[in-house]
């Protein structure tokens, strides 16, 4: 597919276009990550690292906290010894830094905060998590930090040549809204929104707020027949199984993009079954900004290494070898208004290997399992993602939605909202696909409930524990 043409900064000049400042600003980031994509990874760690010696220099400067870190682990970004490391030098260093925890993030705040940007940064924002685990953070983020997340939005429409002339559906919270009830409360724009419209033309978008009964989303859905539909993945999975339960055909999707959360295993066949479209997932934290991407090709995970320095550690903060799953700890590297060094994230995620069929040789992750606050707990005390039969449970047609809840150790509840009572047939299927896929050990309750309400952001946990 070819590129768009940009928007022109001059009448006449239409192609090859002179682009308008902001465009050009984005486009010639864009034309930057075109090359690093292909670099090797010795390659893209000596790129990095005057970024991030940069960023360590700036929080050294301005926050003790960082300056007393970073001497004790010998990166002192003052010296002119530190310079001269080697690239392994280097990273024996770096991974004497503590771990920035955030806890850490939480408590010490104002410490974290620098109290003036270099020149060009811009102004401070603060972006808020959601909180799903009952302390939200607060990080503060420059202009320039913004700016940068917008550069490696284009670069995902790029990668998954979406068509921007199509129509941009997204379902997620909309604060405008002033009254809440069970109303569709939907807002029209002209053009997709930064930063696809600063750069090219585009369609129409569309924001449909969440808070309204799943039968009238899909409604809406089928007046609209966007193009593209942007939500949460647990959302989308309702929105499929309702669908799907009630014989409801939807308009043609070219992409179902999933956002702030990790997708269920069986979300992509889902979309596929009911809906004919293809699933791409997206890594993004308040906190960072974009972290990886789905591959068109692979399917896989390609980390936004110019972006953000991402590292997986095992549990004895050791980095995971491909096919290990581990602690996600997060670099970002434009965000000098509250600098993060090695922030875990309480992610987890599974170390791919190359190489991908895209030819990119950008790290890879075979896999995001989600937070690591939702892990099961194994009946010996140890910790694993929630795997429990998910995919076998859903084949039951008459499950609208399902939430399991570990109690203790050795207890589980499936809660399910149900279309009609479940047969003794379906519902022993249902428990031995949860006992199979748990273990031994646990006992598997089922528990009839009416609704699954959603948190406060939109977010829908599958799985919750409360031991």
């Amino acid at each position: 597919m070819p590129s768009p043409t940009p928007h022109a900064a001059f009448p006449g000049a239409v192609w090859p276009a002179i682009p308008p400042t902001p465009a050009a600003a984005l486009l010639a980031v864009l034309g930057q990550l075109a090359e690093s994509q292909f670099m090797t990874a010795d390659q893209l760690a000596m790129a990095r690292r005057p970024q991030l010696e940069a960023l360590m220099a700036h929080a050294a400067a301005q926050l003790p906290f960082w300056r007393k870190r970073l001497k004790a682990a010998g990166l002192d970004p003052q010296s002119a010894k530190n310079a001269a490391l080697s690239l392994t030098e280097w990273h024996t260093r770096w991974a004497a830094l503590p771990v920035l925890t955030r806890a850490e993030v939480q408590s010490l705040d104002a410490q974290l905060r620098v109290a003036k940007l270099p020149d060009g940064h811009g102004v401070v924002g603060e972006s808020v998590t959601s909180g799903s685990s009952g302390r939200p953070v607060r990080i503060a983020r420059s202009t320039l930090d913004y700016f940068y997340w917008q550069a490696f939005q284009l670069r995902e429409h790029v990668w998954r040549g979406r068509d921007l002339a199509g129509r941009f559906l997204t379902i997620l919270r909309d604060d405008s809204r002033q009254v809440i009830d069970e109303s569709i409360h939907l807002r029209s724009m002209a053009d997709w929104g930064p930063p696809a419209s600063v750069v090219w033309p585009t369609g129409k978008s569309f924001l449909l707020d969440y808070r309204a009964p799943i039968r009238l989303l899909v409604e809406t859905i089928r007046e609209l027949q966007p193009d593209y539909l942007c939500t949460f993945p647990s959302l989308l999975m309702e929105i499929l199984r309702h669908a799907r339960g009630e014989g409801i055909e939807l308009p043609p999707l070219k992409e179902a993009i999933g956002v702030g959360e990790a997708s269920p295993p069986e979300l992509a066949g889902l979309c596929r079954e009911v809906w004919n479209a293809p699933l791409c997932s997206t890594y993004t934290a308040a906190e960072t900004g974009a972290m990886a991407y789905q591959c068109r090709e692979g399917g896989r995970w390609h980390v936004q290494a110019e972006k953000s320095y991402i590292e997986v550690l095992d549990s004895d903060g050791r980095p995971c070898e491909p096919g290990e799953t581990g602690r996600v700890i997060v670099t970002p590297l434009h965000n000098f208004a509250m600098p993060l060094l090695r922030y875990e994230i309480g992610d987890l995620a599974t170390v791919g290997q190359g190489p991908c069929p895209c030819g990119r040789s950008l790290p890879i992750l075979d896999a995001i399992p989600g937070r690591a606050r939702d892990l099961l707990m194994l009946p010996s005390g140890e910790f694993r993602p929630p795997y429990y039969g998910h995919h076998a449970v859903m084949q039951v047609r008459s499950i609208r939605q399902h939430q399991v809840i570990q109690t203790s150790r050795h207890r589980v509840c499936l809660r399910l909202v149900v279309a009609h009572p479940l047969t003794r047939d379906e519902e022993a299927h249902v428990l031995k696909s949860a006992r199979d896929a748990l273990g031994a050990g646990f006992e598997v309750d089922i528990e009839y409930i009416d609704e699954i309400v959603r948190g406060p952001t939109g977010k829908f946990a599958e799985f919750e524990r409360r031991c």
